[in-house]
């Protein structure tokens, strides 16, 4: 089969008729035998589409979550339903509210410090991940370890030293609410690609 006899096939009432009912079971199934035969670059960017398509199907635009047992929660954001196991029951292969807070962190983060850049007329890739220290003993998020790396073409050509340049990302780095709520301690360290 072609793409475009796909594609046509797609838009027939036929398909129009039977997506409902094979979908819930197809998508999963393919998903699961061929998502890593998509090239990593193409994939990132397919699995946000999806994402993209679940959230603005969904009308209500809550966010909440219900206990499921133990430590496993179903989380809905925005009509993206997440299994999640949390505290000590956290598994990797299942994404935990911890791994929530720091993408929510480090995308604040990342948003912050690409405009703060862009207002500079500073180019640059940024890519933000992070780590957390944990106490259980004391209920809490001891640290956060925050890397934001910068990708800049022709740095040599910047009116900016590394230091003045490490300091106006930092400065930047105030303007993410998230980071500024927090009581714990966090570090930040700039890493130039």
């Amino acid at each position: 089969m072609n793409p475009e006899m796909i594609m046509e096939m797609m838009d027939s009432e036929m398909a129009k008729e039977m997506a409902p009912k094979i979908m819930p079971k197809m998508m999963p199934l393919a998903l699961e035998k061929f998502l890593d035969k998509i090239p990593e670059n193409e994939r990132k960017e397919f699995i946000a589409k999806i994402v993209d398509i679940i959230v603005s199907k969904n009308e209500k635009k809550e966010i909440f979550a219900e206990f499921c047992d133990m430590f496993e929660t179903l989380l809905d954001i925005k009509g993206l339903s997440i299994h999640s196991r949390g505290g000590k029951g956290s598994t990797k292969e299942k994404i935990s509210p911890m791994d929530l807070f720091l993408a929510g962190l480090c995308g604040c983060i990342c948003i912050a410090v690409g405009n703060t850049l862009k207002e500079n007329n500073i180019e640059t890739k940024i890519k933000v991940d992070g780590a957390v220290e944990k106490s259980f003993e004391e209920g809490r998020i001891k640290k956060v370890i925050l890397n934001i790396y910068l990708k800049i073409d022709n740095i040599e050509n910047l009116n900016l030293n590394k230091e003045d340049l490490k300091k106006l990302v930092l400065n930047g780095s105030k303007k993410c609410l998230i980071s500024n709520t927090l009581n714990c301690e966090i570090e930040k360290n700039i890493i130039f690609e």
